[in-house]
């Protein structure tokens, strides 16, 4: 995926929101996307999404189109887990005789195969964004859109959604673009952390992370990483108040 050139403002002559956001993602990579609220970050993710439309600049996803989960699950009431994640399929083209035991295997990705015949108002919050995990999984593309999926959990549920996002991330290959504005959940998730300015948005900073397995919110090296984050982030908040 390559971001290049990216310039966003909502009105003619209005103040940008994004400006010259450049970036490189490889195939298979866990990339962060952090910065303080209103910087811009949910704009990028759409603008890659081909949800909004660039200003300025030029977007390319290698596989074509990419998949999108949001920080709302949008699972459709009436419908039970399974066929939330049958509706994906359907609207791939995957064949009615095929949709149902491809939709158990997607939910049992996500640790939720038995869970399959609940509906969402039978399911806890943690539940129903792995359900929409597996619904985004369900549209097969290989670049992963993530916009802030986890914000609205307490901190064990989101720490046990890290641990499965990580899972299905190893197991499936396939490349994650995940916005937050947790200094520790960048930490903890990505292979690289990629901090905007507040507006115009722009990529300021960049840490990679060696990738030696499965890491924990509480392990020293990630709270290190974090110290090192906030104070760049603290940083780029003063100069933008100045």
């Amino acid at each position: 995926m390559t971001v290049a050139g990216l310039g966003k403002r909502f009105a003619a002559g209005g103040a940008p929101v994004l400006d010259d956001v450049t970036l490189t993602i490889g195939s298979g990579e866990f990339v962060c996307l952090l910065g303080a609220s209103g910087c811009g970050k949910s704009t990028l993710l759409n603008i890659i999404a081909g949800l909004e439309r660039p200003t300025s600049g030029t977007v390319e996803v290698a596989s074509g189109n990419a998949a999108v989960m949001f920080q709302e699950s949008a699972l459709l009431p009436w419908l039970t887990a399974r066929r939330n994640v049958e509706l994906a399929l359907e609207l791939r083209g995957v064949r009615r005789d095929r949709r149902r035991n491809e939709a158990l295997a997607l939910l049992d990705v996500v640790n939720l195969a038995d869970a399959a015949e609940k509906r969402p108002h039978e399911l806890s919050g943690g539940m129903r964004q792995r359900v929409a995990l597996a619904r985004a999984l369900a549209q097969d593309r290989q670049v992963l859109l993530m916009d802030e999926p986890f914000a609205a959990l307490d901190a064990i549920t989101r720490d046990l959604l890290h641990e499965q996002l990580e899972l299905v991330w190893r197991q499936t290959g396939r490349t994650i673009v995940f916005v937050t504005h947790n200094v520790r959940e960048a930490a903890r998730l990505g292979q690289r952390v990629l901090l905007m300015s507040s507006r115009p948005g722009r990529i300021v900073n960049e840490w990679r992370i060696d990738d030696t397995g499965p890491r924990r919110i509480e392990s020293p090296e990630v709270a290190t990483l974090a110290i090192e984050i906030t104070d760049q982030l603290r940083k780029e908040l003063r100069r933008n108040a100045a």
